[in-house]
């Protein structure tokens, strides 16, 4: 209460005896003034004291003590209301906002409270500035943060918190570890400032992603339109990101090993195509360049690394041991190029490459809900993978799908000359390329124009068209990037011939390493007419015979053993018996089953009869 109304209402009350006064004279508005104008505390204590006591005579206590409160409560709204006030920060980079009953100054954030005589009671939020400055909603799970500012070791700093944490007194202690002095005595009345502050000022909420790429047509990082908000794992591959050196002066460089090297031209194209996949509605693919050591393949990969941003381990990531890990890197970058490393470390836990390929080329990753809110996290991913390594990821036993995932690109002659001056160049000149390129393609009409003239082109090339989609993709950038960007001849589809994968039937390549397989351990069979027992392990008999055309050795294998032939090359029997009968690899009994009668030593037994089709007899 003011003090000059204070004074006017002691001034000019009437004398009375409280032990005297009625029930309607103590329940009277102007009595319960006269109390809280006393500003002495003693005085005001033992005044009040009197009228309880009179009030308990009356039968009238719980009326009085009703009275009381809804004074007091009207009084702390008169206190907001009229002694609103502003953070006061010296050399503050923001805005002043509304702190309604709390002094925010350059010492403290503190208010006064009132006990129940409505004597002020000083009491502490913080011991530095601290304010709110930013909401951001998370656009894939709708969560919010907030964005805090405070004054520490005589800088401003800032850190990104989930609201939660400055909405309870257990989590807000957190914010200890970013060094704001919050502690068990003061939580509360942080939690209690924090949120006068964010209710007080309209702070408008800022739209929040956690991962790079498309939304829409605006590309993070390159737009203000979003917040990127990541957790800190992310944050030094984030400031990667970036712009450094001369743009003018890293195009003439890497013109230049262009000149030198087909391959590098295909990998850069490459790693601009990676934004592409998402627009042309691509299943995540990988581009492997393996070859001998030294010949430049890790220098290429960080040539190519360099179009983002700085091409060091931060941009170039090695896989983990752990598949939430692994997915989680994948939805990070969600629609730019991901450069990998070291993949050996990550084979260890996955039973082949294939497994491997399959994974990070699936896309998306498990639902997995979050501990503190339950909500359901789905990472995604939609680029292409860059890697390299010494040997080809994918081998004769791969299947289709695998295959069709990879562009293997072998290249043992030297990539890059000299790789120690490349390295150099590159560290100091980085980051301005891919920027550009997101604003070449925004007339996406002329983009898919360029892009179906490849599709129809390389369709005529090979059959798989998730290889020709791909190769498509990657001209497609490759056209952009030579004509706009490095004003250089593009590749022509000559150029790329050697990188696609030739027709081959898959049931022919599981034949050829059955056949390869046995013709290896031919002394493992009993020959046509049993007369020379195997030497070692019994896998079956052979059987020599002729259909006119040519000769045609059967194999009939005992089903255990050819099993466990096909489980050691990563071969599923029941994935491949339908291709190989439709071939006529194998043959059936009258029922339709897969394993005949055969007599084999003496003794009838069921084998699985594969036949090799006129092999050479000579």
């Amino acid at each position: 209460m003011q003090k000059d109304m204070a004074d006017e209402l002691l001034d000019t009350a009437d004398i009375f005896e409280i032990n005297k006064l009625t029930a309607e004279e103590l329940l009277s508005e102007e009595k319960i003034k006269y109390i809280f104008a006393i500003d002495n505390p003693v005085q005001k204590q033992k005044v009040l004291n009197q009228f309880e006591e009179r009030a308990k005579q009356l039968k009238i206590k719980r009326n009085f003590s009703n009275l009381l409160k809804a004074y007091q409560a009207e009084m702390v709204i008169q206190q907001k209301s009229t002694n609103s006030k502003k953070s006061n920060f010296t050399d503050c980079p923001y805005p002043s906002m509304k702190t309604g009953e709390w002094e925010a100054n350059d010492i403290e954030i503190f208010k006064h409270k009132y006990d129940t005589t409505m004597t002020p009671i000083k009491v502490k939020a913080c011991s530095h500035p601290i304010i709110p400055i930013e909401r951001l909603i998370n656009l894939d799970t709708n969560l919010e943060k907030i964005k805090l500012a405070f004054y520490k070791d005589q800088k401003w700093q800032t850190v990104i918190v989930e609201k939660t944490t400055i909405a309870s007194k257990t989590k807000i202690l957190q914010l200890a570890n970013f060094g704001i002095e919050v502690n068990e005595n003061n939580a509360k009345e942080l939690i209690t400032y924090l949120s006068d502050v964010l209710e007080l000022n309209d702070i408008k909420p800022l739209i929040s992603t956690n991962h790079l790429g498309w939304i829409d047509k605006e590309f993070i990082p390159y737009t203000s339109k979003y917040v990127l908000d990541v957790d800190k794992e992310f944050r030094q591959k984030i400031d990667s990101i970036t712009e450094n050196g001369n743009y003018e002066d890293w195009k003439a460089y890497i013109r230049n090993l262009r000149k030198n090297s087909k391959t590098l031209r295909f990998m850069i194209a490459a790693s601009f195509a990676g934004v592409l996949v998402r627009i042309f509605k691509l299943n995540t693919f990988i581009v492997h360049l393996w070859g001998k050591s030294g010949n430049g393949k890790t220098v290429a990969e960080m040539v190519c690394a360099s179009i983002w941003g700085r091409p060091d381990n931060n941009m170039i990531s090695n896989l983990s041991n752990t598949a939430i890990a692994n997915e989680r890197l994948c939805n990070f970058y969600r629609n730019m190029p991901i450069f990998l490393d070291e993949l050996q470390i990550a084979k260890a836990r996955y039973k082949s490459f294939d497994e491997l390929i399959y994974v990070l080329t699936e896309g998306k990753g498990k639902e997995r809900g979050t501990a503190d809110t339950g909500i359901r996290e789905q990472t995604s991913w939609q680029t292409i993978i860059i890697l390299n390594g010494e040997e080809p990821i994918t081998s004769d036993t791969s299947k289709e799908g695998v295959k069709n995932r990879v562009i293997e690109i072998n290249d043992d002659s030297p990539i890059i000359e000299d790789g120690n001056a490349t390295v150099k160049f590159i560290q100091d000149n980085y980051g301005f390329a891919g920027k550009e390129f997101i604003k070449l393609i925004e007339d996406r009409e002329k983009l898919d124009k360029v892009n179906s003239k490849f599709v129809k082109d390389i369709s005529e090339l090979t059959e798989y068209k998730k290889q020709v989609n791909a190769f498509a993709c990657i001209m497609t950038a490759d056209y952009y990037c030579s004509k706009l960007i490095f004003n250089d001849e593009p590749l022509s589809l000559d150029d790329i011939k050697e990188y696609i994968r030739e027709d081959t039937d898959e049931a022919e390549r599981y034949m050829n390493i059955i056949i390869d397989t046995a013709n290896a351990n031919i002394n493992n069979f009993y020959d046509n007419d049993s007369a020379f027992p195997p030497s070692g392990q019994i896998w079956g008999k052979l059987e020599k015979t002729t259909d006119g055309k040519g000769a045609i050795m059967y194999y009939d294998f005992i089903p255990t053993k050819l099993h466990e032939i096909l489980d050691e090359n990563g071969i599923s029997w029941n994935s491949i018996k339908k291709k190989l009968l439709n071939q006529g690899y194998i043959e059936v009994d009258r029922k339709g089953k897969y394993q005949v009668n055969a007599r084999i030593n003496g003794t009838q037994q069921r084998v699985i009869k594969v036949k090799n089709i006129y092999f050479n007899d000579d």
